[in-house]
């Protein structure tokens, strides 16, 4: 048998120096403290939504000027079933007074993928006036959306529509921004990702808190268009 390589050696003392029950004690100290961090966090993302004001109740909801309702996925020209909830839930806001406009936001940022469009055609083809529907093209994610409506469509206050499992980070997000969000809670099934949606938000709020931690700009701004009169100029350039 030929005798080892000198750096093999090496390697083999090197390995014989380590203390090994003291390394596993530091990373383990280190993934226990990054487990604190995150049950943290998302335990200030969960108290912010119980101290907000929530429902699922069109009747209990106060009114405000606009309906926020984000985008989820579409296949072709087919809202998925989260996205046609929230805009059933939406235009039920609207049809019983409780909201004036509604601002549909979602991501428009490729050539073959458009959730607003589907958005639109639900609204129109059930009786929405043209001039009540907002669309902000460039929702690509939660901060990216409320970030826009304050900044963007002047929104101070409204009803954010979506799912209870993504609503508390809509909320935390909104008590940063000084949004006023009163949030719509829009769970009219069991739906088929529901488990994974809800593992997906536990992280994602660890990312919405470095967003704030680090004050993230959204993709894109854009110049003021407040959220009062007509809306119809907001479709231009995204979906017509």
């Amino acid at each position: 048998m030929s005798e080892r390589k000198p750096y093999i050696n090496k390697t083999l003392h090197f390995l014989s120096l380590v203390k090994w029950k003291s390394l596993f004690s530091i990373f383990g100290a280190i993934v226990l403290f990054c487990l604190l961090i995150i049950l943290f966090i998302n335990w200030r993302f969960t108290r912010s939504y119980s101290l907000s004001k929530h429902t699922s109740f069109v009747e209990d909801v106060p009114s405000s000027q606009v309906a926020i309702i984000p985008g989820a996925a579409v296949y072709g020209k087919t809202p998925s079933p989260v996205l046609s909830d929230r805009l059933e839930c939406g235009l039920n806001l609207y049809k019983a007074g409780k909201v004036k406009k509604l601002l549909l936001s979602g991501d428009n940022g490729k050539a073959d993928y458009n959730e607003l469009k589907p958005m639109l055609d639900y609204m129109l083809k059930n009786g929405v006036r043209p001039e009540d529907i907002f669309v902000d093209h460039a929702g690509f994610r939660t901060l990216d959306t409320l970030i826009r409506a304050k900044e963007v469509f002047q929104v101070k206050e409204a009803i954010f529509v979506s799912q209870t499992f993504f609503l508390a980070r809509a909320i935390y997000l909104g008590n940063h921004l000084e949004i006023t969000l009163h949030a719509f809670e829009c769970n009219l099934r069991t739906y088929k990702k529901e488990s994974y949606y809800t593992w997906r938000e536990l992280f994602a709020r660890q990312l919405a808190w470095w967003d704030i931690l680090w004050d993230t700009p959204p993709k894109y701004l854009g110049d003021p268009f407040p959220i009062e009169g007509s809306g119809v100029k907001t479709w231009k350039g995204s979906i017509l």
